[in-house]
């Protein structure tokens, strides 16, 4: 598996060596793990100064402060990683890289917004959402998972992109560990105006927004999307639960069952764009992001092309 992690000397930047250090299944598989820093651009006033070759010079000596630590922090934990840099402030340094070195996964460690805004995880994940479609797990807080197998949560729709997400969690389940168990969220959405269908809306869910397994009205609707979704996981031996939400927001839904049920990481597949905007990563993304400080794989897919 071939990972890369953006690296800058911060909190979250040390976030995101962490959890790949503690990933003892995934380094059993020794993966290729690659370090990049980016280097801001000099002033033309500043290269004038003290020359060309200095200016580099310069821009190499700061990038080694930050990756030779980084370097060291993962070898502590007996994972070899190698490092460079890439001058200059491009926003799409990252993905380009990504791109370049064909890799699996993007790690990063980001600042985290409490409010649906632009920069709702900071300017250089922004940055990499809008610029790339690789796989991106994004850690909200310092703190990383600490159990050696995790618990994962999948929102499935039915839709290409949780099946997306589905297919990615499986072929690269060393990720989270050993024996990791998967919980597929599927939430009956009451849709733009917030209202539940008429034989949902007096049910009562029960914890974290979670349908009383005695509802057997409801079951129709949920296990159509959910017995599909499992069934990859049963080819594949491994262990998965679908879980029935109502809400009438599925973000909203999806992030409180999270905070709930202390799920380790969130999967969501979710559209790509060419350019940053609100809807990058698609509502629900979004609200999910917004509402939750949980760790978010994004397994970003491009829009299918229509004619006309």
């Amino acid at each position: 598996m071939k990972i890369l992690i953006p690296v800058d000397g911060s909190e979250q930047s040390d976030a995101a060596l962490d959890f790949v250090a503690s990933r003892s299944t995934l380094t059993g598989q020794t993966p290729d793990i690659q370090l990049i820093n980016v280097q801001p651009t000099l002033s033309a006033r500043v290269t004038r100064a003290v020359g060309r070759d200095e200016a580099k010079l310069f821009q190499r000596a700061q990038a080694e402060q930050v990756l030779e630590p980084a370097v060291a922090r993962l070898r502590r934990a007996g994972v070899p990683a190698k490092a460079s840099y890439v001058p200059g402030s491009r926003p799409d340094a990252v993905g380009a890289a990504a791109v370049r070195g064909h890799a699996d996964l993007i790690v990063m460690g980001s600042r985290g917004h409490s409010g649906l805004k632009g920069l709702l995880f900071g300017s250089m994940t922004n940055a990499v959402l809008a610029g790339c479609t690789k796989p991106l797990l994004i850690l909200r807080s310092a703190k990383t998972p600490q159990r050696e197998s995790l618990t994962v949560g999948i929102a499935v729709d039915g839709s290409r992109y949780g099946q997306a997400a589905i297919r990615w969690a499986i072929k690269h389940r060393a990720l989270f560990g050993a024996e990791p168990r998967f919980e597929l969220l599927h939430v009956l959405d009451g849709g733009p105006d917030g209202s539940l269908p008429a034989d949902v809306a007096g049910r009562r869910p029960a914890r974290g927004g979670e349908l009383a397994g005695d509802d057997h009205a409801l079951a129709p609707r949920f296990d159509k999307v959910l017995a599909a979704a499992l069934k990859p996981f049963g080819r594949a031996r491994l262990k998965a639960s679908g879980v029935r939400l109502l809400g009438s927001n599925a973000g909203d839904a999806i992030a409180a069952y999270a905070r709930k049920q202390a799920l380790d990481v969130l999967v969501m597949g979710s559209h790509g764009h060419g350019a940053f905007k609100s809807m990058v990563l698609g509502s629900v993304a979004m609200r999910v992001a917004a509402r939750c400080d949980k760790p978010l794989l994004l397994i970003r897919e491009s829009r299918p092309q229509t004619d006309g």
